[in-house]
């Protein structure tokens, strides 16, 4: 997923606000209720079609699925892998300090659907099924040139940090197996032709949230085994066609714990992946470009960079958008920055911070921002459908 040199690219982190009636079948699947699985299936290829098609009428370049076939951007993994099992408790320590907030957020309807089980048997793919389904329905439709779409996969990091272990010997062991049971998946995106999103919110949310009994205690050693086991197990794909995703929870929550970039990023930057994308523009990690004035980013990455903060009904200004950009850009060169949203639209099915409606106008701020900051950057002939 390589920058442009005519232009500001934009992109997203993948998941996008779900069809209502597409919605209801899904909490209706996750409550027992009994769904026509096969009607199920054809409402997802079409509101598959339909968001790629909303997508570029946007004028966004570098586009999702929307991951609307998930139950959420990291729990839909315990359809795919066995050994999960139970319910798991999560924490999170910013939010622990105020109680009454912490209702607010996390006592909803869509939020009792989010089923977080514990590891507590051994991990392996139950086939390749799903992944393929993902992979027929945004090809066909993308239509002919399917270099610009990209399909987002769990981390075993995130794995390790979403779903306490209760059965490998120590998180080294688990991590590994979790690595080896999401390489094929990695590995049927990547060799469709389409980009690879791997999401690994664990490398930052870990400093202060996680899974009641994880065995997940120490942050900096979490990090360097999740990204060198996650280096194994995409060593056969190319690291252009792969971006990481790090974030510190896509919750409107205070993030007053949150751990500095600065104090996570080295060993983030050994990944594979071509492009680091990080969140830049929420209240508590707006300032953080500065970061690239003492860490250098190495020469064969770039950076995707949130402009756009998720977790809000305000829809910024493009002159704002713009100028974020602009600070990645002055820093790292305007031929190695994307720019993208903070976080998704629809984390999990049903549950955002963000109205639907209005996280499409945010999408075309962010679009309208990076053109403006393209005429900056490049001139007045950097041209494209989108930034």
């Amino acid at each position: 997923m390589p920058a442009s040199a005519q232009r500001i690219l934009t992109t997203h982190a993948g998941s996008l606000p779900r069809p209502q009636d597409l919605l209801q079948m899904m909490f209706d699947r996750g409550a027992g209720k009994p769904v026509d699985e096969t009607a199920l299936e054809a409402r997802i290829r079409t509101a598959v079609d339909e968001i790629v098609r909303k997508q570029r009428e946007t004028g966004l370049d570098l586009i999702s699925d929307g991951e609307l076939s998930k139950s959420g951007f990291s729990t839909y993994i315990y359809e795919r892998l066995t050994g999960f099992a139970g319910q798991g408790q999560f924490y999170a320590n910013d939010v622990a300090d105020f109680p009454e907030l912490a209702m607010k957020l996390f006592a909803t309807s869509s939020a009792a659907l989010i089923v977080m089980p514990n590891c507590e048997g051994a991990i392996e793919p139950r086939g390749q099924a799903a992944v393929q389904r993902d992979i027929a329905n945004f090809k066909a439709a993308l239509g002919d040139d399917v270099s610009s779409g990209f399909i987002p996969a769990a981390t075993p990091g995130q794995i390790s940090f979403n779903f306490a272990n209760k059965h490998y010997p120590t998180h080294l062991a688990y991590l590994e197996a979790a690595a080896a049971a999401m390489q094929p998946e990695y590995e049927a995106i990547a060799a469709s032709g389409l980009n690879l999103q791997l999401d690994s919110p664990d490398l930052a949310m870990a400093g202060h949230s996680g899974s009641v009994g994880s065995d997940l205690r120490n942050l900096q050693e979490h990090i360097e085994q999740a990204i060198g086991v996650l280096n194994d197990a995409t060593q056969a794909i190319p690291p252009e066609q792969m971006h990481l995703h790090v974030c510190w929870g896509n919750y409107a929550g205070p993030h007053h714990k949150d751990v500095p970039l600065r104090d996570i990023v080295r060993p983030i930057l050994e990944t594979r992946a071509q492009a680091i994308y990080v969140e830049a523009a929420n209240p508590r990690h707006a300032h953080e470009w500065e970061v690239w004035n003492e860490v250098q980013l190495p020469p064969d990455k770039v950076l995707i960079v949130g402009a756009i903060d998720v977790l809000t009904n305000h829809i910024e200004h493009p002159r704002l958008v713009a100028q974020r950009i602009q600070q990645f850009a002055n820093l790292v060169g305007r031929e190695r920055v994307i720019a993208g949203t903070d976080c998704g639209f629809g984390t999990f099915a049903g549950w955002s911070a963000c109205d639907p409606d209005v996280a499409w106008l945010k999408l075309q701020t962010l679009v309208d921002g990076a053109r403006e900051a393209s005429r900056a950057l490049f001139g007045a002939a950097s041209v494209g459908s989108g930034g």
